[in-house]
């Protein structure tokens, strides 16, 4: 009987459920409009997993891990932070000005703060309105937030 919990354990470890201590990070960033928005998780230190909704006017995209090829670059003591996600045609670029980072990172690794971010994406197509083929293009304000 122990010889199957072992087994058990060991199978969802390995298949990647529920590690203790992974946890994406969160993104919120809305522009000063309020007509594009960029929300969800993103891969940390800890995860891969991503899951965004990019929003403009009344279209939406949504970006997952296990779609789309995503990278993150993330170094909050030098100012620096972008977010790179594959899709088709243009890919979703997100970058923090340099300084605009208010990020704060604890002794025991949780992470929390706001920066301003550039943003090239592929264009949501609206219900109503103009289609255009040309990226969307927005600065960005961002709350970040990592906790393990």
């Amino acid at each position: 009987m122990a010889v199957r919990g072992v087994w058990l354990a060991a199978g969802l470890l390995l298949s990647g459920i529920a590690h203790a201590g992974s946890a994406p990070a969160e993104l919120s960033c809305v522009s000063e409009s309020g007509k594009v928005a960029l929300e969800g998780t993103i891969p940390s230190s800890s995860s891969d997993e991503m899951k965004l909704k990019l929003s403009y006017a009344d279209g939406s995209l949504a970006f997952d891990s296990d779609a789309n090829q995503n990278y993150v670059v993330a170094d909050f003591p030098q100012a620096v932070f972008t977010l790179v996600v594959a899709a088709q045609g243009q890919p979703l670029t997100l970058y923090a000005i340099p300084s605009s980072m208010a990020v704060k990172r604890e002794s025991n690794g949780d992470a929390a703060g706001k920066f301003q971010a550039k943003l090239t994406a592929p264009r949501p197509r609206s219900v109503s309105g103009v289609q255009a083929d040309t990226p969307l293009k927005a600065t960005l304000n961002c709350d970040y937030r990592y906790s393990l």
